[in-house]
């Protein structure tokens, strides 16, 4: 959150058509859809102007597109929708005036919310970054995170980069986020290239008809690569699209016995759209500049 402008409401989705799944041993193809939504609210914590609160509420949902030939009975197409629900609160912390910490917490539902809800659907990420402000175009942090982000809940080093200028402004998160934009005379379009990682692990409740075991978790991350370009109106609203290469899919099931079965498709194109609404918000700049 902090490596973007803070932005108030987002909706995004991504489409990665059908490709050959990778593991020889099976006949088929493998596709992809997500969309999702969030809003943000800032809470500046009035008697001490140094610290904000951010308050996140996101809905994810990813569908899972799939034809193969797992049998002697021939070619079987299955089509399966994962959702998650996450609260993220997030804290904005400046220690002294080129210091900052940031902390975010996120309970997380995720599952195909096919049965009751039980306990393998909730988990838990979090993660925590300190920011130097080094001058007014450089700021660069170092921090953990312990996230879904590779398809598996595990904990990793983070760190930030961000170098703005009048004409372009690099901006990393690593390991999630790689942009390097360029910006016009009137700054209402921006140019460049982009990556990005993002996964996600969800419960699995139901059977997969393309598969034979009872499968009882998904793990699922991407890597995509290529142009971008976003284009600002009055001030407020953004339009981005993005498109390239998916180099880096993995769909991951994992069953009842703890084996893994890797459903992981090939490199393919991908396309993705994104608006959102990032009003300036004069209490919430506040708090961070104090």
């Amino acid at each position: 959150m902090y490596a973007q402008d803070f932005e108030f409401i987002k909706i995004q989705s991504a489409y990665y058509p059908k490709q050959t799944i990778e593991e020889t041993a099976i006949d088929g193809e493998i596709g992809f859809f997500e969309w999702g939504v969030q809003v943000a609210i800032p809470q500046p914590i009035k008697r001490n102007r140094k610290t904000v609160l951010i308050h996140r509420i996101e809905y994810g949902n990813l569908r899972v597109i799939t034809e193969a030939n797992p049998t002697l009975g021939g070619r079987v197409k299955a089509e399966r929708y994962y959702h998650s629900i996450s609260y993220n609160l997030g804290l904005f912390q400046s220690l002294n005036p080129n210091w900052r910490l940031v902390v975010n917490f996120a309970p997380t539902l995720a599952s195909d919310l096919e049965e009751t809800l039980s306990g393998d659907d909730l988990l838990y990420q979090a993660n925590a970054l300190l920011i130097n402000t080094k001058n007014e175009n450089f700021k660069y942090g170092l921090g953990l995170a312990y996230t879904t982000l590779i398809g598996r809940q595990l904990l990793i080093p983070t760190g930030f980069i961000k170098y703005d200028t009048r004409k372009l402004e690099l901006d990393l998160v690593l390991p999630s986020k790689y942009s390097l934009m360029f910006k016009t005379h009137s700054n209402l379009f921006t140019y460049g290239l982009r990556a990005g990682l993002n996964g996600g692990v969800f419960n699995n409740t139901t059977e997969i008809q393309t598969v034979s075991s009872s499968i009882d978790e998904v793990g699922y991350s991407r890597l995509v690569v290529g142009p971008a370009i976003s284009w600002k109106l009055k001030n407020a609203i953004n339009i981005t699209l993005q498109g390239g290469m998916a180099v880096g899919r993995r769909l991951e099931l994992v069953d009842i016995d703890g084996e893994i079965i890797d459903r992981t498709p090939q490199a393919a194109p991908y396309f993705a759209v994104g608006l959102s609404f990032t009003p300036k918000y004069k209490n919430f700049e506040e708090g961070q500049n104090n």
